[in-house]
């Protein structure tokens, strides 16, 4: 069990999560959407006391040649999946332990955005006196008003963008990971190398593990940053990291080294070992060596056996002329 400290702090803790689209049906809308708005602030992070306060404000910028009407609101949000893909809740879910929405009061709740214009959105942000420590989600979601689209099956196309609120309750929490995965395949014919790391959050709150994989062998050493991502509380993220060139042959060793932690100190290790050898390669290499091997051998029997069987040949009239 650790306590987190208590003081008020913000700070940017996801640097992948960057604009929140959710979609009922299809998605060309919404990513036609999400090129022409622009979210300033898309990732908003507290540390707070329980009963503690605070309000700031984040922007949304219009970036399309038309007017767009905005409805906010303010949803609870989970991440199920290894890729960190958040997935809104409808409102009132039951049994959400990491709920924040109703902490959270946005204003304005309705706004039409000029083509170039910029809209401040205020909130004001108030933990409950007997909230859990650890980690809260929510989202401010912005929905788009009248500018529903069908999609090819004819459905509607619901549009939603959204800033990420990461709150941390300060309290007595438990924050432990583990590498569930780290694995490559044990024979690889070339290269590239990719090597799949995946981490398991086993905290009460969000973490975002740093480190290197660094990938060793005769001739070769390349180390690479794990990508900086939040793995939200009783999760997975899955990490891939590409290593060498196409040209790479024998044994190499690879380690991960990361740590985690409200203060960056609990670590993260693996390693493993891999071979690269084109093995097809190699074979047809012998195949055809021996092949050419037994050719020149059956060659060199003939050239040896040829001048014998002739003068043979020649010896057999010579004796019947003498008879």
């Amino acid at each position: 069990m650790k306590n987190l400290p208590l003081k008020f702090k913000k700070r940017v803790l996801a640097t992948t999560l960057f604009a929140l689209v959710f979609l009922t049906v299809g998605t060309a809308f919404a990513q036609e959407l999400q090129r022409t708005i622009t979210l300033i602030n898309p990732n908003i992070s507290h540390e707070l006391n329980p009963g503690q306060s605070t309000e700031g404000t984040t922007k949304i910028v219009n970036e399309s040649n038309i007017a767009l009407t905005f409805k906010v609101g303010v949803q609870d949000y989970i991440v199920s999946d290894s890729k960190g893909t958040p997935q809104l809740l409808a409102p009132n879910t039951l049994n959400n332990k990491y709920s924040a929405a109703s902490w959270i009061v946005a204003t304005p709740n309705e706004f039409t955005l000029q083509p170039g214009a910029t809209q401040i959105i205020s909130y004001y942000l108030r933990v409950p006196a007997d909230a859990k420590p650890g980690g809260h989600y929510a989202a401010l979601v912005y929905e788009p008003i009248n500018q529903e689209k069908k999609d090819a099956t004819g459905g509607t196309v619901n549009t939603q963008l959204g800033s990420l609120f990461y709150i941390t309750v300060a309290g007595d929490v438990t924050i432990k990971a583990e590498v569930s995965k780290f694995f490559t395949d044990m024979l690889a014919e070339y290269g590239p190398i990719k090597i799949l790391t995946q981490i398991k959050n086993a905290s009460d709150l969000h973490i975002m593990p740093k480190g290197s994989i660094t990938v060793s062998g005769l001739f070769f050493n390349e180390s690479q940053q794990l990508d900086q991502r939040n793995i939200f509380p009783e999760t997975v993220r899955d990490y891939e990291n590409t290593f060498g060139s196409m040209f790479m042959i024998g044994p190499y060793n690879a380690k991960l080294a990361a740590s985690y932690g409200t203060d960056n100190n609990l670590p993260l290790v693996a390693s493993l070992t891999f071979w690269v050898f084109p093995w097809k390669v190699t074979i047809i290499i012998i195949l055809v060596a021996v092949a050419v091997l037994l050719g020149w051998k059956y060659y060199q029997r003939r050239q040896e056996s040829g001048p014998k069987g002739s003068s043979e040949a020649t010896k057999e009239p010579e004796n019947a002329s003498e008879k």
